[in-house]
């Protein structure tokens, strides 16, 4: 004998599912409204404390917070959670990929922005834009050279940004290399010349004159008191420390110069890369 359920009981179902359905929805909705609110008032740190026991469903914002905050690990981590039917999956890709860009890791982020997929022109182009700006991060100039091919500056969103980095490129090719071991031979010769070979002019005049002192003070105590003199062991100690540093300085400064100028580059590369994202996904 088949049971048929009272049109009471079918009722109350209804009724309470309906009821159970609305109450989950409405508390999704308003939780996503909070998180927005959060993030309007730029409350980050609230954000990755309220969201941290709220799972998967909250990924995307525990990601921007930590971007935000400029804790770049922990916002790929969030965000390499995202499933691929996420709304916001594309623009947490370009995110992943540049913050690995970032933190140097630069096969992690090729291998991102190259699997990333796209939706239209501008997020195409944006694509070679990002792997532009990542050859340069590496100095492949002859890779840069093959994605400058497609700026054709028509998105306003990064077209200024095109043309710094051809700008940046320009900069880069024309840069040439100090050696070190030169430096450090000219600054035997005459003290503080290595260090205004590495552009160091102000240091290299300083440890010209610092040695010259110490040296002829030394020249005049071996002159007048001997070599076993106090005064001479005491210049000559002087000078022969001052007149090592000045080789090993030199050398050094080389080195420094060439860091700057990277940190430089690299600073300015990835500000060019990071505002077309804030322009065309809002962040």
């Amino acid at each position: 004998m088949i049971h048929i359920p009272s049109f009471k009981w079918v009722c109350f179902n209804y009724l309470f599912f309906f009821i159970f359905g609305s109450n989950l929805l409405f508390g999704q909705q308003s939780d996503s409204l909070f998180v927005e609110y959060l993030f309007e008032k730029k409350y980050y740190a609230d954000i990755i404390r309220w969201t941290e026991q709220k799972g998967q469903a909250f990924s995307y914002y525990r990601g921007l917070a930590f971007y935000n905050q400029q804790q770049i690990d922990s916002a790929i981590y969030s965000f390499d959670k995202l499933p691929v039917g996420h709304p916001s999956f594309i623009k947490s890709r370009f995110l992943v990929g540049f913050g690995q860009a970032f933190l140097k890791k630069y096969g992690m982020s090729y291998q991102t922005f190259t699997q990333s997929k796209v939706e239209d022109t501008l997020q195409s182009a944006l694509k070679n834009f990002e792997l532009a700006g990542l050859a340069l991060l590496q100095r492949d100039t002859s890779a840069f050279a093959a994605y400058q091919k497609n700026f054709k500056g028509n998105f306003f969103a990064f077209s200024q940004e095109e043309e710094k980095l051809k700008e940046i490129d320009v900069l880069i090719r024309k840069h040439k290399k100090k050696s070190p071991w030169l430096a450090g031979a000219m600054s035997v010769v005459v003290p503080g010349s290595g260090k205004i070979y590495a552009g160091k002019t102000g240091q290299g005049i300083i440890t010209f004159i610092q040695n010259l002192a110490l040296g002829l003070q030394a020249y005049e105590a071996y002159r007048r008191d001997g070599w076993k003199s106090p005064r001479f062991i005491i210049y000559g100690g002087l000078f022969t420390f001052f007149y090592v540093g000045n080789v090993w300085g030199s050398t050094l400064s080389v080195h420094i110069r060439q860091q700057e100028f990277n940190d430089k580059m690299n600073g300015q590369i990835l500000l060019n890369m990071q505002t077309p994202l804030r322009v065309v996904f809002g962040q």
